[in-house]
């Protein structure tokens, strides 16, 4: 396979449009990338690297020079376990929208307790701690005049 078709193939497994790829990779048309699909013209060896990055892939694998998912996954595996390999592999499935939501979810599950690994440097908050709730810095609002009033009101709100 030359890597006009493997380009194809790449940008069509992340259901990509040839003007999406071309927008991602710097180009101004569409035609550019087709000319690239169809018999590896016009791409020259500073734009490997652009469409490279627009189709989270290596310019190894744009090359034909190394079978990337079975690489990347092996590597994972030796670096992080299974279950990294697993993970990397089902997100990779995912289309760009379902990629986000993955990452949220993720993220939203790091701040979970039960769900994250204990770290020694990091010391927990005591449950009836409130320390979080002060501001480390604060200024009175320039854009109106504050009252005495504003001022208890504020006050009574923050020592509650």
């Amino acid at each position: 396979m030359d890597i006009g078709q493997i380009i194809k193939q790449r940008r069509e497994e992340l259901g990509m449009s040839q003007e999406e790829l071309a927008r991602k990779a710097g180009y101004k048309s569409r035609s550019s990338i087709n000319k690239i699909e169809v018999d590896g013209r016009g791409l020259p060896q500073s734009k490997i690297t652009a469409i490279a990055k627009a189709l989270r892939t290596t310019p190894a694998s744009l090359m034909g020079w190394e079978e990337t998912e079975s690489f990347a996954l092996d590597h994972v595996n030796s670096c992080f376990g299974e279950s990294a390999r697993e993970m990397l592999s089902n997100f990779q499935k995912l289309n760009e929208n379902g990629q986000k939501e993955a990452l949220k979810r993720v993220s939203e599950m790091v701040h979970i307790p039960q769900y994250t690994k204990a770290d020694p440097v990091v010391q927990p908050l005591h449950p009836d701690s409130r320390s979080y709730l002060q501001p480390v810095a604060a200024h009175e609002r320039t854009d109106i005049e504050v009252t005495e009033e504003m001022r208890q009101h504020d006050d009574a709100f923050f020592d509650e």
